[in-house]
């Protein structure tokens, strides 16, 4: 019979913490789904009080496999919540939850398309 690797206390208290993450309902926090540069704004505000992470918990994770596991269910949680239209055309294929977020502002953000003189984002 094989047995399971004795695990310490912190590491017991993050995979406690994660599954805790990992039951969250995006949806009681993102009411809707981005579509584009329309309601990135609301969009973004909902998303980051979803995203609000505590750095002193942050600064105390230190296992890389931890570290892509949340990296992972935030993007998951960001992917979950944007309009399929908006999927196809901006997200596929990043692999961070970092870098979804940076394309969806580069190409959904209004204040960051006129910056950047990019035009109209999409709408």
């Amino acid at each position: 019979m094989a047995t399971l690797p004795l695990l310490s206390a912190s590491e017991r208290i993050q995979d406690f913490e994660y599954l805790y993450a990992s039951n969250t309902n995006v949806f009681n926090f993102v009411s809707v789904k981005l579509s584009g540069a329309s309601n990135y704004l609301l969009w973004k505000e909902q998303m980051l009080c979803l995203l609000d992470v505590d750095e002193a918990y942050t600064d105390s994770v230190s296992d890389h496999t931890m570290i892509r596991r949340y990296d992972n269910l935030a993007r998951g949680w960001i992917l979950g919540s944007v309009n399929e239209d908006v999927l196809g055309d901006v997200v596929c294929n990043l692999r961070s939850a970092k870098a979804v977020w940076e394309k969806l502002r580069s190409t959904c953000d209004p204040t960051v398309c006129l910056k950047q003189g990019q035009g109209a984002p999409l709408s």
